[in-house]
């Protein structure tokens, strides 16, 4: 009998070291440097792992020895290495670096797949190394070193995603997903940028997409997709730290030095084979780059804001206005960051032709304005939090099931019409997901509460509560005129009494309307009403493709589909409601199949691609997008070429979007919205009309007043082609390179119109300021849009470890402009306007195009992580060519001047610790910019950091 319990403690004894077998390791290059990211995988199991950051690597299994390990990275050739008992605790892998040729497009509306996977189109990817080892502070800050990305920041969380012109604050033509999922807004149409995104521990790669992407994207992605997946928990396993500490707003006279921190951690535990769990968390507080330029607004909506050419009948040669920065000099001084003076937001009033002192005769005058900073009234502070959890379960080798939860929460400013500011934003998402190698079924919804305010407006209303404005100008002109002062000193009169910044009434007033909703009345202030809105929209979302396994050795044929809806809640602020009081839902439907077919010629490999989808909004009409690409190896060099399409539905508030009554605004396109609007009763007029009338009334032809049709909004549309190559030269030179050129048509673009308050007062109206409103009214412009560029890439590893990376875009937008009935216009000179700069100041005298992105933009960098074997440096120069920039109602219109910026990082391992220290900064120089007009200004963010990776593994 002992002898049988012997034999079975023994048996248990081996199954228990069985059990626990670990394997390790490590991974490195021809160049015998350590590869971190590399996947290894357990032959035959779901079992895996990835390297750490000096390549190496532990991976629990419970197979027998021998076994085989499949070993894999993007841009190396795979390898299978057989492990025994001999070597199972010193595998050493060393990967070749290789050109592989592009797999099939096996995804639908928003399937996550790696650059291999992608035919015929340009893609870049940063995985979670290279954005460790970049000098950017999180993943996301590391696509402004991304070829052909531009990124715009409104604050100091919320940057957004530009790619081949049209930029914007709020870019809906970039669709952003994590995890498969939309990211946008389900009501505005935006991404919230990273307030919402994944914490930065979780994330393994970002993958940007320029250019159209509907036929396997969906609609939206009609200048480019961005892709961002999380790590798995069976790949990335035990727990990660990370804590970081620094300044920003460095030199900032009587501000600044502000500390900021961020700290997050990631559990990810293995509890078998086959289930799997993870969970996230990372907080953010700090203080906000700070908006604060104080020179006069550069504005279309100025009389006189054009040079002109008198020979060529007034046709605009530059711009005249020469922003100035002191309001006790000029009369109708308009700081772009300061607000309740803005020339176009019922902040000017203008004298009568009559008026008894002929200085101010027909004179514009501006009332004293409020700082960005003090009408928010929190010093700028910024917090975010951002957390997910996820449980994961494993059907044998090739399928997976998952269901996560995804949180966002913070405060930020945004910036599209006015700047709003956001006191708290809180978003969840929710997903059921069940893949294999070949189909995937996807279901996930957004939950949004989003309130927020107006900061103009507010500037604007705590004025007019202290004062009226037109009191407030028959007091600067009766000192100006009877005591012959000064401008300044007639203002310092008038603004006697005027509540203070920080003071008790300042403050209150200030909150009241900051706290009330716009569709209701504020007790004690008569006829005033709040200017709070609320974006509580919903979305939900599901999905689904599956690749026809039968007619692999024929084809590669993959069908899919799409069903989503949006539930609008706004209460009335922010969107039009139906007849009965309630909110609108959207449908959206769609579908789509694609064909692949790998093709091996002897030493040359084509792979040839087709596919089309459908997809209707219920609003409007529907449309096909179909795509043909193509990508040729021929040894070490890949070619590529496509030719695409893509189209846009309109965002939810680019449908229904409403600005109550007498409040400056977005209105959106259908006919229930301007009808809300009482655009229908009360016509407007196109700002581009009354420019002239307002600045000489006795000479200008009196403006006509806009007449809506009756035509539904219309889907964005893109034709595009674009070609490319790349190559992976002696195993050193990598090059990736490509030429493009869109046509764009029926582009949404908000047309800035003026609206009188009273329906009877007709154009006259418009001669006082306060009698009308600014609204921008979203319609399908009749131009023709084309854009037209070029990128480059080069990285090249020397020896020891160091790689010099370049890359370079150029992009130019032109324009040919189209009267309602689609015949060209001219210019003030009768010269038809075909194929013009956007930036052409012809142009832009007849009205706003949008384009606003840089004609040119490069990123050099000179990195090594393995500068010795704890040691990494990275240094990175970024440059932006200057653009003219086009936005809003309170922010402008003018040249955003170049600007460039030097990061660098440095690096030291502590791998007795698990754990990275990294010191470092981004615009070390503390050269400040702002990459839009009227937004932050950004400075240098110096920071220390600390990583412990992969604990209790």
């Amino acid at each position: 009998m002992k002898r049988y319990a012997l034999t079975l403690l023994c048996w248990l004894t081996w199954s228990a070291v069985q059990a626990q077998l670990i394997l390790g390791g490590s991974v490195v290059s021809e160049q015998n440097l350590p590869l971190a990211g590399v996947k290894l995988t357990v032959q035959g199991t779901s079992t895996s792992t990835s390297t750490q950051s000096d390549g190496s690597f532990n991976l629990p299994t419970d197979q027998p020895l021998p076994l085989t390990l499949l070993v894999s990275r993007t841009g190396y050739a795979p390898e299978r290495v057989r492990v025994r008992n001999s070597n199972f605790r010193a595998i050493e892998v060393r990967l070749k670096a290789e050109v592989v040729i592009p797999e099939s497009t096996l995804s639908s509306a928003s399937e996550p797949v790696d650059e291999q996977a992608i035919s015929g189109v340009t893609v870049e990817t940063i995985r979670a190394h290279a954005a460790a080892n970049s000098p950017a502070l999180s993943p996301a800050d590391a696509l402004q070193y991304t070829n052909g990305v531009d990124l715009l920041t409104s604050s100091f969380l919320f940057k957004s995603v530009n790619m081949r012109g049209f930029g914007s604050t709020t870019n809906g033509r970039v669709v952003q997903l994590i995890d498969g999922m939309d990211n946008r807004s389900p009501g505005l149409g935006f991404g919230f940028g990273n307030v919402a995104g994944l914490p930065d521990l979780d994330v393994e790669t970002i993958e940007v997409r320029p250019g159209a992407s509907s036929a396997q994207h969906g609609p939206d992605a009609i200048l480019g997709l961005m892709q961002t997946t999380s790590k798995s928990p069976f790949d990335y396993q035990g727990l990660s730290v990370q804590a970081r500490l620094g300044a920003n707003n460095v030199g900032k006279p009587g501000f600044g030095p502000k500390m900021y921190s961020d700290y997050g951690f990631r559990y990810a535990l293995v509890l078998n084979e086959r289930f799997a769990i993870k969970v996230n968390f990372q907080r953010l507080t700090g203080t906000d780059f700070i908006a604060d330029d104080y020179a006069d607004r550069s504005t279309t909506a100025r009389p006189g804001f054009f040079a002109t050419d008198a020979g060529r009948s007034g046709v605009a040669t530059g711009i005249t206005f020469r922003p100035g920065i002191d309001p006790n000099t000029s009369f109708d001084y308009d700081g772009v960051n300061i607000y309740g003076d803005d020339v176009n937001n019922g902040g000017v009033f203008r004298y009568p032709a009559t008026y008894a002192n002929t200085t101010l005769q027909n004179q514009f005058v501006t009332r004293t304005g409020y700082r960005e900073l003090d009408v928010l009234g929190n010093q700028g502070k910024v917090f975010n939090n951002r957390a997910n959890a996820s449980v994961h379960y494993r059907f044998g080798n090739s399928v997976e099931a998952s269901l996560g939860w995804y949180f966002g929460n913070g405060n930020l400013i945004e910036t599209s019409a006015f700047r709003n500011y956001i006191p708290d934003y809180r978003r969840h998402q929710f997903k059921a997901e069940l893949k294999g190698d070949n189909f995937y079924i996807r279901a996930y919804t957004t939950q949004q509460q989003a309130e927020g305010w107006n900061i103009g407006q507010t500037a604007r209303a705590i004025n007019d509560s202290w004062k009226s404005l037109n009191q407030w100008a028959t007091e600067f002109g009766l000192a100006y005129v009877e005591n012959k002062v000064s401008i300044g000193d007639a203002r310092f009169t008038a603004n006697r009494g005027r509540y203070l910044p920080g003071s008790v009434d300042f403050n209150r007033v200030r909150n009241a309307f900051a706290t009330t909703f716009n569709t209701d009345s504020i007790p004690g202030l008569p006829r005033a009403r709040g200017l709070r809105f609320r974006d509580n929209s919903q979305l939900w979302h599901y999905e689904g493709m599956y690749t026809v396994a039968a007619l692999s050795e024929l084809v590669e044929l993959t069908v899919g589909a799409s069903f989503r809806r949006y539930v609008l809640a706004s209460g009335g602020t922010l969107f039009a409601r139906q007849a009965n009081g309630s909110e609108y839902t959207i449908d959206e439907t769609g579908g789509y199949v694609q064909a692949a077919k790998t093709l091996a010629l002897g030493a040359v490999t084509i792979r040839p691609l087709l596919a089309v989808r459908y997809d209707k909004n219920q609003f409007v009409n529907g449309g096909f997008t179909p795509r043909a690409s193509v990508a040729v190896q021929a040894g070490i060099h890949v070619f590529r070429a496509s030719w695409q399409s893509a189209f846009r539905n309109p965002s939810p508030q680019q449908l229904f979007g409403l600005t109550p009554a007498g409040i400056a605004g977005d209105v959106g396109g259908l006919r229930a919205a301007y009808r809300a609007a009482g655009l229908d009763t009360n016509r407007a007029y196109r700002q581009s009309d009354a420019v002239a009338y307002q600045r000489n009334p006795s000479t200008a032809t009196t403006p006509q007043s806009l007449t809506l049709s009756n035509a539904p909004l219309q889907t964005e549309t893109v034709r595009s082609w674009e070609v490319g190559y790349k190559a992976l030269i002696n195993g050193k030179l990598a090059i990736d390179a490509s030429l493009f050129s869109s046509r764009y048509t029926n582009l949404i673009t908000p047309e800035v119109l003026y609206q009188p308050l009273s329906a009877t007062a007709g154009a006259t109206a418009l001669l006082t300021p306060a009698s009308y409103r600014t609204l921008l009214l979203n319609r399908n412009s009749p131009n023709d849009f084309f854009v037209r560029g070029a990128s480059v890439s080069l990285d090249y590893n020397f020896a020891r470890g160091y790689t010099l990376s370049g890359n370079f875009t150029h992009q130019v937008g032109l324009v040919t402009l189209r009267n309602a009935a689609g015949a060209v216009r001219n210019d003030l000179s009768g010269t038809p306007i075909v194929q013009r700069p956007t930036s052409d100041p012809a142009v832009t005298q007849l009205g706003r195009t949008y384009f606003n992105s840089p004609a040119n933009r490069y990123t050099i960098t000179l990195s090594n992580p393995y500068l010795t074997n704890r040691l990494g440096i990275a240094l990175a120069y970024r440059w932006t060519d200057r653009m003219w920039y086009e936005q809003g109602v309170t922010q402008g219109d003018v040249w955003v001047p170049a600007w460039g910026s030097i990061d660098a990082q440095f690096s030291c391992k502590l791998p007795e610790f698990k754990s990275v220290l990294k010191l470092g900064g981004t615009n070390l120089f503390n050269t400040y910019y702002a990459q839009g007009y009227g937004l932050a200004r950004v400075g240098a963010m110096y920071y220390v950091s600390l990583t412990f990776d992969e604990l209790f593994k």
